[in-house]
């Protein structure tokens, strides 16, 4: 080659670094994450933070970064070209959820990340096909449903926890509470979709085997946002997440499956005699398919199902995890909480709670549970995708094909919106009567997308809280601190919540 040649080629090579060092400046006219890098984006620095050093979760990373940026956006980058932004602010949020709603959707990365888990249900979808799950799951969630079957379910399954927790009182060493609310709210999620009495509390090894499939699948799925190969790694089985992610999903899909085959004959069909009587979620929503002449098949129903779990499992156990964090160094909430189930249980602690017992009588275990899930979301960040160019009221301006993020959790611990005690455990915020906006608080998500079970979540969380305290006390492990993991849901590492039980 030429000398001249070796010029240009330096001289091109040389105006692509200053393109990409100005352009790593700002995305979306946003400033850039601090550790953006020539090339790498911020995905070397994500991972090591993340995946390697496992410093901080995904939400903590991210929230890190909006601290440095005053809690209003800023933006990222990935090696293979994706870039973003996240952005904080409670109009933008409402934005994105509601008011221009058909404006962002769920994107084909998201949608690839999760097909694995969520496949075509309710989390992973747009449109219509969306619309049409959510109109005939909204049926399943009203009051009289609360009232009749899960809020005996929920009764039942706490009373259960009381006999496992008293042989845990019975002995000096600490108990791993995490795993035992994850299997509660397993086995009541079991009971109201499927009509399966799975007792994953009573120690089940079928059941609980999948439970630890399933928060493998969750835990490596995540990570496929910061790696742009795991395409190929999936397809040969090149990393460790892959491999532990498909061997998670073949235990995943024989648990699945045997659900699956209670509704289908062996045409495919479904089976009327599986419907007749069938109360449970699941059955609900196939009898209104029915009635409406719609057919799914059942791929669609195993996408359902793993929805289902996600949704009635992890984000509830997840914030009954919080609640005893957070109870341990405020144990004073403990006593109230004892004072309020006195006055639930009615003397007869004995007897599984109604929700009669509850409603309208339960304030302090529900600001509890809400002030909890203020400061851990069980979901801490979310992202859609712009269809279109659209202005944030920020004045942030979102090209079309746009990654946005949303940060619950920056959003639930910013102090201009919550006080200077937004970083402490203060139920009381929630018992002087002022309703919070859904976008300052948006642990439910918000607008259209509202979650459909957020009541259930509450009654379900309260009736634990009111029956355990009713029998007991906690003090954490001493020396314990709670590890918390990259997942799709905010959760623990395998050590849990380590607390010592004391009955009272």
């Amino acid at each position: 080659m030429d000398p001249l040649t070796y010029l240009v080629a330096f001289f091109c090579i040389g105006l692509c670094i200053i393109f990409d060092k100005l352009r790593a400046r700002k995305v979306e006219g946003v400033p850039c994450s601090r550790s953006f890098e020539f090339f790498f984006g911020t995905t070397r620095h994500q991972a090591r933070t993340v995946l390697k050093e496992k410093k901080m979760t995904w939400a903590q990373y991210y929230q890190n970064e909006l601290e440095q940026h005053n809690f209003t956006a800023f933006g990222w980058g990935r090696l293979g070209g994706k870039r973003g932004i996240v952005v904080c602010q409670p109009n933008d949020t409402k934005s994105i959820l509601k008011t221009q709603f058909a404006n962002f959707t769920k994107g084909q990365n998201f949608r690839e990340v999760f097909q694995d888990i969520t496949g075509d249900g309710i989390f992973n979808t747009n449109g219509d096909k969306w619309k049409e799950q959510r109109i005939t799951m909204a049926h399943m969630f009203n009051r009289r449903q609360l009232r009749d079957r899960m809020s005996t379910t929920f009764g039942n399954h706490a009373q259960d926890m009381v006999q496992i927790l008293q042989d845990a009182a019975s002995s000096s060493d600490p108990y791993n509470i995490q795993e035992l609310f994850y299997c509660y709210t397993f086995d009541c999620i079991n009971m109201i979709a499927f009509n399966r009495d799975v007792n994953s509390l009573k120690g089940v090894e079928r059941d609980c085997a999948f439970q630890a499939a399933f928060d493998t699948a969750q835990q490596r799925v995540i990570h496929r946002f910061i790696l742009p190969w795991w395409k190929i790694s999936e397809k040969y089985g090149l990393s460790e997440d892959e491999r532990m992610l498909k061997k998670a999903l073949n235990n995943i899909n024989q648990y699945v499956e045997q659900v699956v085959d209670g509704y289908y004959d062996e045409e495919g069909n479904i089976r009327d005699d599986a419907l007749q009587g069938d109360q449970t979620m699941t059955g609900l929503f196939l009898e209104a398919a029915k009635e409406e002449g719609k057919k799914y098949d059942r791929k669609f129903l195993r996408d359902m199902i793993l929805n289902t779990v996600i949704a009635g499992r992890d984000t509830t156990g997840s914030a009954l995890t919080s609640c005893v964090e957070y109870l341990v160094q405020h144990p004073e909430w403990q006593d109230k909480l004892a004072e309020e189930a006195k006055t639930c249980f009615g003397g007869n602690t004995q007897e599984a709670l109604t929700f009669d017992d509850i409603e309208g009588k339960s304030p302090v275990a529900e600001a509890v549970f809400l002030e909890a899930l203020r400061l851990n979301p069980s979901v801490p960040s979310n992202e859609k995708i712009a269809v279109k160019d659209v202005t944030l009221p920020s004045g942030v301006e979102v090209k079309k094909d746009a990654i946005v993020g949303w940060l619950p959790m920056a959003t639930s611990r910013y102090k201009g919106y919550w006080g200077e005690d937004a970083e402490e455990f203060n139920p009381t915020r929630w018992m002087k009567g002022k309703a919070y906006d859904d976008y300052m608080y948006p642990t439910f998500n918000a607008g259209p997308r509202l979650c459909l079970g957020k009541n259930m979540a509450i009654l379900e969380g309260k009736t634990a809280l009111l029956t355990i305290f009713a029998h007991f006390r906690f003090t954490a492990k001493k020396g314990f601190k709670p590890t918390h993991i990259a997942s799709v849901t905010w959760q623990n590492d395998h050590n849990g919540m380590q607390v010592h039980v004391n009955e009272i």
